[in-house]
């Protein structure tokens, strides 16, 4: 009933109440424009285009729906578009591992023979898309909805991945709920897999997209985006793109109560207490009842006697002393002369040997790199100061030593290796700057053979 109260269109819809209301030229809700780059959304665009140009691992992007899996897509494809070749895997063809292959073969353009098996079809695909990068574009399978395809059909797709090569074959990009990584997950090649989770939104979230949205339609961000009403929206939509779309509207109508009992000046309701109150009573009955009947037990205990103190007695032994003989057999215990009282702690009998250290592991041998003259270590490179270009990222060292390979005389080109999942991630760079904007200008004029368009700018400290 929530839901079809903000959808409502009786009286010409929710907008033009909006437009009438605030003044509103445009529907901020309906604005594609900015891209939304908070909450990891700018980082899983930046490790998308980076990976898919030259990675070697399959890519995975998961989220609840409404997250906007498939707008991070559409902008992937808007900003690559000129330098890779997305094909787009509709919902249909991942029904079957036949309806796949049907598909990838018209995808090839009949470079598949027909009379293939699916299995086979599929990994030739793989191979053929190879052949992609020396023509200067790099293939992208978009499977968005993968959580609707068969396990085996996206298992397919991994398997026939890994076994092409990896730094040039069509790279599969998942876009799906968890239940997609999952999957993938459980498979023997999941390490070629790189899992970039969308999580939900923030309240600040919500509102820095908004606000540019609701200032470009000409609305108040101090009326619209209220501290109460962000509030609302954001406990409404659940941290979600698609919810928010909905539920905004109707919280800038006020056609929507207080989100759980709170009113307009966010004060709890007086029902909200009433069981709260109670058991407090109840708790403060009990409490009296137990301290009366401790009170009466008290007084009805008998008084019992105290207990005669105990008299030590000491002998002391001298000339003048009475010999122990004659003194009663409870005072008999031996002393010291001139003291009293004073015992002596019994020796140990058996003593614990202490345990002898362990030995100290071994150290792990150090990484050994295949061209040291163009490596550096990791620790070394965020010691330096300024900025450089990260061209290619992954797990095996092959990835960056293809592209170095590509110009072997360029000094600028450097290696390093960090640690990503508990693997190895190999990054490779290219030259130093003194600052962003020199970044950006080398950017713009890298040798044509890396065939690099958005290198990733970033400091050596954030390594």
């Amino acid at each position: 009933m929530a839901q079809d109260t903000l959808n409502s269109l009786d009286g010409g819809g929710l907008f033009p109440r909006l437009q009438q209301r605030y003044g509103l030229s445009d529907n901020p809700l309906e604005m594609d424009a900015p891209f939304f780059t908070g909450a990891t959304r700018q980082h899983a665009l930046e490790t998308l285009r980076h990976l898919s140009g030259f990675g070697d691992m399959a890519l995975v992007v998961t989220g609840a729906p409404g997250s906007g899996k498939t707008r991070l897509l559409a902008e992937l494809v808007k900003s690559e578009s000129g330098r890779l070749d997305f094909q787009y895997v509709p919902v249909t063809a991942l029904t079957s591992a036949s309806a796949l292959a049907r598909e990838l073969k018209h995808m090839s353009r009949s470079a598949i023979p027909e009379d293939f098996e699916p299995r086979e079809a599929v990994y030739r695909y793989f191979s053929w898309s190879e052949s992609r990068v020396e023509r200067g574009q790099r293939q992208v399978l978009l499977i968005d909805d993968a959580d609707r395809c068969p396990p085996d059909v996206l298992n397919l797709i991994l398997s026939a991945f890994v076994a092409a090569d990896r730094t040039t074959a069509a790279v599969p990009v998942f876009a799906g709920s968890e239940a997609v990584e999952q999957v993938l997950s459980s498979e023997p090649d999941a390490g070629y897999v790189h899992h970039l989770a969308l999580p939900a939104l923030t309240e600040e979230d919500v509102f820095a997209y908004l606000e540019p949205r609701v200032s470009k339609a000409g609305g108040s961000v101090d009326e619209l985006l209220s501290s109460y009403r962000l509030k609302q929206i954001h406990t409404l939509s659940q941290g979600s793109f698609g919810r928010l779309k909905r539920v905004a509207p109707g919280v800038w109508l006020d056609m929507v109560a207080g989100a759980h009992g709170m009113s307009r000046f966010n004060f709890p309701s007086i029902q909200n207490f009433r069981w709260p109150a109670l058991a407090l009573v109840l708790l403060g009955i009990s409490w009296w009842l137990v301290s009366l009947q401790y009170d009466q037990t008290v007084e009805n205990m008998p008084e019992t006697a105290a207990p005669p103190e105990r008299v030590r007695k000491s002998i002391t032994i001298g000339p003048d002393s009475v010999p122990p003989d004659s003194a009663p057999e409870e005072d008999k215990k031996p002393v010291i002369a001139g003291h009293q009282d004073v015992l002596l702690p019994p020796e140990s009998e058996n003593t614990i040997p202490e345990p002898e250290p362990e030995p100290e592991p071994e150290p792990e041998p150090a990484f050994t790199p295949k061209v040291a003259e163009r490596f550096v270590a990791l620790d070394r490179l965020k010691q330096s100061q300024g900025w450089t270009l990260q061209l290619v990222a992954g797990r095996l060292e092959q990835t960056v030593l293809n592209v170095i390979g590509r110009l072997p005389a360029d000094q600028k080109l450097r290696y390093t290796v960090g640690e990503r999942d508990g693997q190895p991630w190999f990054m490779l760079v290219y030259g130093s700057y003194a600052s962003k904007n020199e970044a950006k200008s080398a950017a713009a004029t890298l040798p044509e053979a890396l065939k690099v368009d958005s290198p990733w700018i970033r400091s050596f400290e954030s390594f």
